[in-house]
């Protein structure tokens, strides 16, 4: 069984293993966790962290200085062994660190934090990202929550902080074909499965600071804030009973990159001993 970190604070409980430092549970005292409960039918993991890379590359393949490397979707943090460096009643600090069996699918020096704070309605996710490397380091980084539904899908909607025009990038298989389409969003979009039948939906510089996943007859499930995305992707299977609400700093490769990394879109580089953070929130109603 994975070693799993518990915390606790005024009637909020979370549950995050030590295995992708995935969260796997958070809840009130008195009710269900909002996380999707894991299910090889549909799908095998809760709220993935996705590092060094978001999506998918061209080929499953990059290159960098002349050399050609191999990286599985979202990278491979998610089914990486995290360990503790800090833990207190109501947060945790889950560390994962350069390795030689990492430098072969990804030739950078790395120290990744993952932290989890609860707050007084749900809990900050935090990315903290150093390069101790000697020279620059490229990445993209990014949450993959998915939340539980008890309903068919068109009994929910999404609702937004603010009405934006919806500008969604069209994927082609799991890379961005370079198409969008728009339509007008009011602040509520409606549910269906006709939106994923091309897979994710996805916002590139989101216009809005948060989003709920609402019930039409209950109300609100759970909301989402984040800290100056660069993406944000909605993402279920037809007829599964999940949800997910994916904060992202990058994204997938489009079908026109080159493979060479240093010009991969929507990468962040950190200079030599920098260190920069990443947050978003999940709060209960």
């Amino acid at each position: 069984m994975n070693q799993v970190v518990e915390l606790s604070k005024n009637g909020i409980i979370a549950t995050i293993s030590l295995k992708g430092a995935e969260l796997i549970s958070v809840n009130k005292t008195d009710q269900s966790s909002v996380l999707w409960k894991k299910d090889d039918v549909f799908w095998n993991r809760t709220a993935p962290n996705l590092f060094p890379i978001v999506g998918r590359l061209l080929n499953d393949s990059y290159t960098f200085d002349g050399q050609t490397y191999q990286l599985s979707q979202h990278g491979f943090a998610r089914d990486q062994n995290f360990s503790v460096s800090y833990q207190s009643s109501e947060s945790v600090d889950l560390n994962l660190m350069w390795n030689e069996e990492s430098f072969e699918k990804y030739p950078f020096k790395f120290d990744l934090t993952i932290r989890y704070l609860l707050t007084e309605k749900g809990v900050d996710v935090q990315y903290i990202v150093k390069n101790v490397d000697d020279k620059k380091i490229g990445f993209s980084i990014g949450g993959h929550p998915g939340f539980q539904l008890k309903d068919e899908l068109d009994a929910y909607k999404l609702v937004f902080s603010n009405p934006f025009l919806l500008e969604r990038h069209e994927l082609e298989g799991a890379y961005y074909s370079g198409q969008c389409s728009a339509m007008d969003c009011t602040g509520e979009l409606e549910l269906n499965n006709t939106l994923f039948e091309n897979d994710a939906l996805v916002i590139k510089k989101p216009p809005f600071t948060w989003v709920a996943l609402v019930h039409k007859t209950d109300g609100e499930l759970v909301r989402m804030h984040f800290d100056q995305i660069d993406a944000l992707g909605f993402w279920t299977k037809k007829d599964a009973p999940f949800f997910c609400i994916e904060p992202w700093w990058g994204w997938a490769d489009e079908l026109n990159h080159t493979g060479d990394f240093q010009t991969k879109a929507g990468l962040h580089w950190l200079e030599i001993g920098q260190t920069r953070d990443f947050k978003y929130s999940i709060v209960l109603p």
